[in-house]
């Protein structure tokens, strides 16, 4: 393999490699500056997939080649048998010169599971041995401990979309995401044991809250014939003093 000049609109962008991990806004602009300044460095060609021409690595330094109008770039093609394994050299690839965030390993964890998903589980019923063993090869591919893949599946599994965006904003770590869910799965009695404390209320307002919206939208579907606008308002006025009382100035 060598690495050959060729234009850049030759190239193709496509998910799922582009979305593996999202391009930093900082590294960005620093690679984009550089580029300006000194051009595209060669040592750190783009990858792309022979005779496809899909960037396989290097979707950072792509897009700061497209942002300071540089006609061609340094290319390595290599050639890959299906986009299985494609996507799997672009995660290790990247997974190994970067600090992998909580939305990072969320994404990735989900990936791995899509890709190696029929080789680790042939069986319908799975043990917990199986689980457990299939934890521990993602820890080691994530480059994380096999607890933390087991807390970030459940949070797949079990979390809302709102506990899992919470964590995609950097609100959450999945740590405390996963004490939520476990917490509202103790309150629906999904799993028993005794309540965990900090995050119970925070759970419990999440679930409430969830149900009450839910049976709202039921409500509107069905028409708001019995329900006057003046009493909805004034409800709703009732919960924003309520709320405003557990705050005090």
């Amino acid at each position: 393999m060598k690495t050959d000049f060729i234009n850049i609109s030759e190239l193709t962008v496509l998910d799922p490699f582009a979305s593996i991990f999202p391009i930093g806004t900082e590294t960005l602009e620093s690679i984009q500056q550089d580029m300006e300044t000194n051009g595209f460095d060669e040592i750190f060609p783009i990858i792309a997939w022979e005779g496809k021409n899909i960037v396989v690595d290097g979707h950072t330094r792509f897009a700061a080649a497209k942002a300071v109008g540089l006609e061609k770039v340094p290319v390595l093609f290599k050639p890959f048998e299906n986009e299985d394994d494609a996507v799997l050299y672009s995660f290790h690839v990247q997974r190994n010169r970067r600090n992998m965030s909580d939305e990072d390993i969320l994404t990735c964890l989900a990936l791995l599971d899509n890709i190696h998903g029929s080789k680790d589980h042939e069986e319908k019923d799975r043990s917990r041995l199986n689980r457990k063993e299939t934890n521990e090869m993602r820890a080691k591919e994530l480059g994380i401990s096999p607890h933390k893949v087991d807390k970030a599946r459940k949070v797949m599994e079990h979390g809302n979309d709102q506990i899992r965006e919470s964590i995609s904003s950097g609100e959450k770590s999945i740590n405390k995401a996963f004490q939520e869910v476990q917490e509202i799965r103790r309150e629906s009695g999904e799993i028993k044991g005794p309540t965990t404390t900090g995050l119970g209320n925070a759970a419990r307002y999440t679930q409430t809250l969830g149900k009450f919206l839910k049976e709202l939208t039921r409500i509107k579907e069905n028409g708001w014939q019995d329900v006057s606008q003046e009493k909805a308002l004034a409800d709703l006025e009732s919960v924003k003093e309520l709320v405003e009382s557990c705050y005090p100035t």
